[in-house]
């Protein structure tokens, strides 16, 4: 369990788990038009039913705050699911990134008062979750500023 806190104060307790089949509507509703830009039109139940990892932030009254899901390769075509290693490591041959210890996050989203703190609760859950893991990579397109 954790506490968010919204930039207006309001506070949340919150907890991971694995994604379910029957949050695709509650996580359907969380899409916005960022999202898409961000991850394109996807198919939600496709996409839990490869992800490698999918994982789900409630808060205390099981109300669903945030969703993430994560593959062993990139999105947006960036490179074959069976070769982005070589393509990853001609890009920056210093990141030990292999099949074993890397995810890639498909998708994203969130309550949005509550975004940055959801995401950082769920890469802090998925990292304590699989102990070799060692990269969680996010790819968008270059049209699109996340806002940093």
């Amino acid at each position: 369990m954790s506490i968010l806190t919204s930039p207006g104060g309001k506070v949340e307790v919150v907890h991971c788990r694995r994604t379910e089949s029957q949050d695709i509507q509650c996580i359907k509703n969380l899409i916005r038009k960022f999202t898409q830009k961000l991850f394109g039109r996807l198919n939600i139940i496709y996409l839990l039913e490869k992800a490698n990892l999918a994982v789900t932030l409630c808060n205390d009254k099981e109300e669903i705050m945030a969703h993430a899901a994560f593959l062993d390769y990139p999105n947006w075509n960036v490179a074959k699911q069976d070769n982005w290693v070589s393509v990853f490591h001609e890009l920056d041959s210093e990141i030990a990134c292999t099949p074993l210890n890397t995810l890639f996050m498909h998708f994203f989203v969130a309550v949005d008062e509550y975004a940055t703190g959801c995401c950082k609760e769920i890469i802090r859950t998925v990292f304590k979750a699989v102990p070799e893991l060692h990269f969680i990579f996010l790819i968008v397109p270059t049209y699109v500023s996340i806002g940093l």
